[in-house]
């Protein structure tokens, strides 16, 4: 049964359905919306194939009732990934408003952005949105349904929400405010629907801990997530439905969390599948893995973060050679098909060394189960110590992954994301409007080569490829004489 109330809500993903549901976020909010008196949100995601949608002419629809998404009070829209910056142009424009916020009057439904990427960096997105949001949606949904509620116009809706924790407008503010953090009480989150059609497919999602107790350096989930906190068991299990057949637990490291073996062995009991979004390769021991293969995993996922022992010390990882070959022989041991490690390569101070380690442990690896390595550029943050570290570049990312590819070919399954768009997103991580509007110039032909001319085009120009990080220094610390004037005052 779907709610029908005077203030309409469209809640939508800069992606496509099946990226979107997967998000445990955006479930949160929509569930949230609809709880709201006088409120009824509706979903709407960017179409399988937008191009050939605009050629037949419709206003994008919501899921709920079909109606035009942009025929509302609010167009709420749920980002995660940088790379999405031009969805989110595309979206407002086949939803029917202009994607520019100064091309928009009170007319038009307020747009507002939240989400991972907009506590990450919300800068590029001030062009577009009306208000951004950064930090726990829980405490702002209230606020800006009240809001809502109340306001007559436009300006009167910024100054009831002006002020605000999380809430940033760019019409009056040039600077991000105090971020949000969601009480205990508002927690946890969990889904609100589960469906076959998303990427975790038919999967009950519930958040075992928001925050991190790890200093892992390169990691946003410390900082964007706030202090870290827990959940207790019996407040898990209580949300999750009688009717699920599979549940995720989500966490930033949920080896770490205390309860998850506890609440594991509850729910494989129960004859429940278990999924697992990280586990810490030095806290994983053979009762863990008992739980997570009773619960049908197949393959151990751990991350090395880094190709070799002293870049992980360098990153203040705290996994170990060892750690990794541990948790492998546990896998063996156990009847895993195999053993998943991820990693980043391209970090500051990383030199041939680093990958020739890289490929003999992973040949080392592979003699005890069958490995993959996924392997990303690594993408320096704004809000941790790496914000003013040097893209380490697309050519000299491309030697490194053709050398692992060559060496290691036979010997693991790799599976590694594109150089050339891993400069893309460190542009977006770090840019300032210019790269909205840059995005904005090619949203509808996006490409690295049409990145390129906008960026030269809007004078957009790397303030921190000069920057050399150096092993013997903390990361984000730079030898005198190399910090661009940005990076002072960054080192952590």
């Amino acid at each position: 049964m779907f709610k029908h109330a005077p203030i309409r809500v469209t809640l939508a993903f800069p992606n496509r359905y099946s990226v979107g549901m997967a998000s445990l976020g955006y479930q949160v909010i929509y569930r949230m919306f609809n709880q709201e008196e006088g409120v009824a949100c509706e979903r709407a995601f960017l179409p399988d194939d937008v191009e050939a949608f605009e050629k037949g002419g419709q206003p994008l629809p919501t899921i709920e009732t079909g109606r035009a998404a942009g025929n509302c009070e609010l167009f709420a829209i749920s980002v995660s990934f940088e790379l999405d910056l031009t969805n989110i142009i595309r979206l407002l424009d086949i939803a029917g408003m202009h994607p520019l916020r100064e091309k928009r009057d009170d007319s038009d439904p307020v747009v507002m952005v939240g989400g991972p990427l907009t506590s990450s960096n919300p800068y590029p997105l001030t062009p577009f949105a009306d208000v951004i949001i950064i930090g726990d949606g829980e405490q702002i949904v209230p606020v800006v349904s009240e809001a809502l509620r109340e306001a007559t116009s436009r300006e009167d809706f910024y100054d009831l929400v002006d002020g605000m924790p999380g809430v940033f407008l760019p019409a009056r503010h040039t600077h991000e405010p105090k971020w949000a953090t969601a009480p205990k009480e508002l927690l946890p989150a969990y889904s609100q629907i589960v469906t076959p059609h998303s990427e975790l497919s038919n999967m009950f999602l519930v958040e075992a801990q928001r925050g991190c107790p790890r200093p892992c350096t390169f990691c946003l989930a410390r900082t964007m997530y706030g202090p870290n906190r827990n959940n207790q068991a019996q407040e898990l299990l209580d949300v999750i439905p009688d009717w699920v057949q599979k549940v995720g637990l989500v966490g930033a490291a949920l080896s770490d969390f205390p309860h998850t073996k506890y609440v594991g062995r509850t729910l494989t009991d129960r004859g429940i599948k278990l999924g697992v979004s990280s586990i810490r390769a030095d806290t994983v021991d053979a009762e863990l893995a008992e739980i997570l293969k009773a619960g049908g995993l197949r393959t151990f996922t751990v991350a090395s973060d880094a190709p070799s022992e002293r870049l992980r010390r360098w990153l203040k990882k705290g996994i170990t050679t060892e750690d990794l070959t541990k948790t492998a022989q546990i896998s063996r041991d156990l009847g895993f098909k195999g053993v998943k490690v991820y990693m980043m390569i391209g970090l500051g101070p990383e030199n041939d060394d680093d990958i020739s380690e890289l490929i003999a442990f992973t040949k080392d690896l592979a003699k005890i189960n069958r490995i993959a390595l996924g392997i990303s550029p690594f993408v320096p943050k704004r809000h941790t110590p790496h914000f003013a570290d040097a893209f380490a570049g697309v050519q000299v990312i491309e030697k490194r992954m053709k050398r692992i590819q060559k060496e290691l070919r036979t010997t693991a399954e790799l599976r590694n994301v594109s150089a050339k768009w891993a400069w893309v997103e460190s542009v977006v991580a770090r840019g300032g409007p210019e790269v909205g509007m840059a995005a904005y110039s090619i949203y509808r032909n996006e490409s690295i080569g049409a990145w390129k001319k906008a960026l030269e085009e809007v004078g957009w120009s790397d303030e921190f490829e000069a920057n050399s990080a150096a092993i013997d220094l903390p990361p984000g610390q730079y030898a005198p004489g190399e910090v661009s004037a940005h990076a002072q005052g960054l080192a952590v």
